[in-house]
């Protein structure tokens, strides 16, 4: 089955505008044309749907070509798909090039419901490189991206393109295409662009922003390495992030900015729980630049949680409390200083250059000069994530047998140890007892919730602080968040004790 490996990143007309003159292409005559693409699906987007691009392409003057791609695009911006090209003519679909006999089915089945949905048109400059064994194509892609109009319009809509797109040529492995991508960086602000052209596309169609994204199930098998499946675990976390960006950016929904945060939270996670099958030098280099990032995203969601989760309840108990207005206006302009500055966090070249480095390091992080030499790399991944759990829940409860004289501090290091029991637990999902499992977590997410709630407390409690100038009174305020606490507290004993007595899953 053919297989495309290419590195997608995106970067402004002006870097775009520097590049030839960069050292690594400078005195190389590129070739230069153009290409227009129409995009075909059903109505009812049935291709997209199930993960395929369909084009025809005319590249120059008279040449036409179809393309069959299969695949989405990866974290970091690398994607490895299965793609089938041949020669045509215009309107001319000819499937027997697809070599995946259900595939093939699929489309010939659906080929009577083909119509175009959208277009690009763009010049393509192209560098061919020669990068230790590997042959690597450099495109820049500028043109634009247009579909029919939306929402009853007959105007059509347009975005403009400006891409370079890395292609393995010849060789195995997508080292060359990120050493060169890490080496250009150095000059250039790239980002690594996750939407495929045909992703872009039908999201023009739409003209919606895609909603925050979630955490995606585990992955991980039976017969992987635990190295293979911390690689495994953290491209996961990567494109989590990476799928959140654009909202994040935008800055109006601030559920962006929480489901990125909790992919880097993930992500740490996971550093941790792998850490006896991954090189200190890897965890050294990495781990600090990840909490740093998490840390400049912080405070825009502490200011929602404290104005949905705790200001908006005491906002319907005593409304038109004058102190409470002052807390919403302060609150509100604050959160929307940090969700900013959230979005700016994102956009910076430090943040573009973690993401093409780390990412880089991921698909080395097999190799013998990653991979701890110990007993652990060895280990099958079920009894690993036994150990590495059980550890885990050992440590919960020892912190347990203190719940009744802990104080703020304490209960805060409880809540981030069940965070990451709950963490691990999903990571190694697949490969757990299925019944015993469901219990449990249920037990974890239950205590997580509630140790979440009390820590909201303790946050909404210095937030007044901070905005609160001295003297003004806040009594209403912090006597709702004792009473909350008190009752919270309560609640949680009860959990906790179910939960050291059942069963684990492992």
């Amino acid at each position: 089955m053919p297989m495309e490996i290419e590195l997608k990143l995106r970067l402004s007309p002006a870097q775009a505008r520097r590049l030839p003159s960069l050292p690594s292409l400078s005195g190389r005559v590129p070739q230069k044309y153009r290409l227009l693409n129409t995009y075909y699906d059903t109505p009812d987007f049935a291709l997209r749907n199930r993960g395929i691009a369909l084009r025809l392409r005319r590249k120059g003057w008279a040449v036409w070509l179809m393309t069959v791609k299969c695949g989405a695009s990866g974290a970091g911006g690398l994607a490895q798909r299965s793609e089938w090209e041949a020669p045509t003519q215009p309107g001319v679909f000819n499937f027997s090039i697809v070599t995946d006999n259900s595939l093939r089915e699929f489309l010939v089945s659906h080929q009577h419901a083909l119509q175009p949905v959208f277009s690009t048109d763009f010049t393509r400059t192209a560098w061919t490189l020669t990068l230790a064994g590997s042959v690597v194509e450099l495109a820049l892609d500028r043109g634009k991206i247009s579909a029919p109009g939306v929402g009853g319009s007959t105007a059509p809509v347009s975005k403009p393109l400006c891409e370079l797109e890395l292609e393995l040529v010849e060789g195995a492995s997508p080292d060359a295409l990120f050493a060169l991508a890490i080496e250009l960086a150095d000059e250039l602000h790239l980002h690594p662009e996750i939407a495929s052209k045909a992703e872009r596309g039908y999201a023009l169609s739409d003209a919606a922003l895609a909603g925050p994204v979630k955490a995606f199930a585990s992955t991980v098998t039976q017969d992987m390495r635990p190295i293979d499946a911390f690689r495994s675990i953290a491209l996961s976390c990567l494109l989590q992030l990476q799928r959140n960006e654009a909202g994040a950016v935008v800055g109006e929904n601030p559920e962006y900015v929480h489901q990125a945060r909790v992919a880097i939270r993930r992500l740490r996670s996971a550093f941790k729980l792998f850490s006896p099958v991954l090189e200190a030098g890897f965890v050294k280099v990495y781990g600090p630049r990840w909490g740093k990032l998490a840390g400049g995203l912080g405070s825009a969601r502490d200011w929602d949680v404290f104005l949905t989760e705790t200001l908006a309840p005491l906002e319907e108990a005593f409304p038109g409390d004058a102190d409470l207005a002052v807390l919403r206006a302060r609150g509100e302009s604050t959160k929307a200083k940090a969700q900013a500055a959230a979005g700016v966090t994102l956009k910076q070249k430090g943040y573009s250059q973690l993401l093409l480095a780390f990412t880089a390091a991921l698909f080395r992080v097999a190799a013998p000069t990653i991979e701890a030499s110990g007993k652990a790399s060895r280990t099958r991944l079920r009894k690993f994530a036994a150990r590495r759990l059980q550890k885990r829940a050992e440590m919960i409860e020892l912190l347990v047998n203190e719940h009744a004289k802990m104080n703020a501090e304490r209960r805060h290091e409880l809540r981030i140890s069940f965070k990451k029991l709950r963490y691990a637990l999903e990571f190694f999902t697949p490969i757990l007892p299925r019944k015993r499992l469901l219990a449990y977590q249920i037990s974890v997410a239950k205590i997580q919730d509630l140790l979440g709630t009390l820590n909201d407390q303790v946050t909404a409690s210095r937030l007044i602080k901070e905005m609160h100038p001295k003297g003004e009174r806040d009594s209403l305020t912090r006597g709702w968040i004792a009473g909350r606490t008190q009752l919270l507290l309560e609640a949680l004993g009860v959990e906790l004790r179910k939960f050291v007595a059942g069963q684990k899953p492992w």
